[in-house]
């Protein structure tokens, strides 16, 4: 690189006004607190001095060129950066902090400049270097370093009065009255469902969990199958199962065909007439099937936003939490502290893309120790940071599969434990495994199914009576 190119990298001038307007007026870190942190000046001593400037303030302590030139050379960075005499002429030469807001755009505009140089740079590294990746593997990594380095860069968001945010919520008030009853948010196609949390909401993270076997990743499934059907954009991560299973699944449960019919390949007529209207079906739907194993945050970030400059995205779905990978976030204590990375991941994917996120949690194997077996906050594992960073926690609950001789075979329930803008409650659906999804319940039937319960409960008290009496 020429000496003028390295030059335009960085603007000592812009770096020492910051500095300057520091020395001089303290106050206005306020203004800059947001945009700029010592790794955004090029010069060391620039980078010294603004990190001392910052540990004071933020100590409360007085700052000006001598408490500054002292805390500097009890540290041992005098000679560093210069000392008092250099932070008298810094000072000396910036007109004041009028305009410190707009100095530290510019050396914050030069150091993303200097990192898009470097990534430039590793992105040419990654088309010459010898090694087993495609290019296709290699132009997703280059993405990914590119979309890293955009994610550095701060929105300029400044807090208002509540106020400000009067208007807009007087229009959505308004939009709302207009639709005359219609869902506000993303309907999920369970009527019940969508009553209580009117859709599913741009920017929230959805976590759906439930024990093995309870349906929690046919009931997500069958949510985007509902969008892409309806004309949205449904991106599922299925860190589980792959594309081919996925895509077997959704025309078994859109075309209402028996999945060991469809794996055996015995259809018979009629089956291929409920295919064909799958296939038509599923050939328009926008759903979009990612079964790459153990993805990163990053990896998951960058190629949901491709999807979306593409056509759009309405919702996304992660199958299932604790299989995503981990190699993009710094060492971390325990699974705990890992697992809360990634769920404030996905919470920030949700509001950066402006959509829903639906994740699947397993639950810990003490919902097994209870006689009643419907789960709850608690049965999460690593609860903690998951029950923190959702917007609504859904919990699916299936008593036949723990009493497969019961009253309510065929019906499953999903238990609404957290709703941050709304009320709790249980939502009853039918489950028809064999076609790999859930569907609305008519009230009857599942008060027919209440009702034989307690009669059968009623009737075998008498006989256990009966067996204490023989014993």
């Amino acid at each position: 690189m020429s000496t003028s190119n390295i030059a335009s990298m960085f603007s000592v001038d812009a770096e020492q006004s910051v500095i300057g307007g520091l020395l001089l007026q303290p106050a206005s870190f306020d203004l800059i607190g947001d945009v700029l942190d010592e790794k955004d000046f090029y010069v060391e001593s620039h980078r010294l001095i603004y990190r001392q400037i910052a540990l004071m303030l933020h100590q409360g302590r007085p700052v000006d060129v001598v408490t500054v030139a002292d805390e500097l050379d009890m540290a041992g960075e005098s000679e560093r950066t210069g000392g008092l005499a250099c932070l008298g002429e810094i000072a000396n030469n910036t007109p004041g902090a009028a305009n410190i807001r707009r100095y530290a755009e510019v050396v914050r505009d030069k150091r993303l400049l200097r990192d898009l140089q470097a990534a430039a740079s590793e992105v040419a590294d990654l088309a010459r270097q010898a090694g087993p990746e495609t290019a296709a593997q290699r132009i997703e990594a280059a993405q990914e370093k590119l979309l890293a380095l955009s994610a550095k860069q701060r929105a300029q968001h400044e807090p208002e009065e509540i106020g400000a945010a009067l208007p807009r919520m007087l229009e959505a008030i308004e939009k709302r009255r207009e639709r005359k009853g219609q869902i506000a948010g993303l309907p999920t196609g369970f009527t019940d469902l969508d009553r209580i949390t009117n859709g599913l909401h741009r920017g929230d993270l959805v976590i759906v969990a439930g024990r093995p076997s309870m349906g929690k990743s046919c009931f997500a499934l069958n949510i985007a199958e509902n969008v892409a059907i309806d004309g949205g954009t449904a991106l599922v991560f299925s860190l589980e199962m792959s594309a081919d299973q996925l895509t077997e699944r959704s025309t078994a449960s859109i075309g209402g065909i028996s999945l060991s019919v469809l794996r055996s390949g015995e259809l018979m007529e009629d089956d291929y007439i409920r295919l064909s209207s799958a296939l038509r079906k599923l050939h328009t739907a926008k759903l979009v099937i990612d079964d790459s194993p153990a993805p990163t945050m990053a990896q998951m970030r960058a190629r949901a936003r491709r999807i979306q400059r593409k056509s759009g995205l309405d919702l996304i779905v992660v199958d299932y939490i604790q299989l995503i990978g981990s190699t993009d976030f710094r060492k971390v204590g325990n699974r705990n502290e890992e697992i809360g990375q990634i769920t404030r991941g996905l919470k920030l994917l949700a509001r950066e893309l402006g959509v829903p996120v639906i994740a699947l949690s397993q639950l810990s194997r003490e919902v097994e120790k209870r006689p009643d077996k419907r789960p709850m906050m608690s049965d999460l594992r690593e609860s903690g940071a998951i029950e923190q960073d959702a917007d609504l926690i859904l919990m699916a609950y299936r008593d036949e599969y723990y009493n497969p001789a019961g009253s309510f075979k065929g019906l499953a329930e999903i238990l609404i434990r957290k709703h941050r803008q709304g009320e709790l409650g249980d939502v009853r659906l039918a489950f028809q495994g064999e076609f790999a999804r859930f569907r609305n319940v008519s009230p009857d039937a599942w008060q027919h199914a209440m009702v034989t319960a307690r009669e059968k409960a009623q009737a075998a008290k008498p006989m256990a009576r009966r067996r204490i009496a023989g014993d």
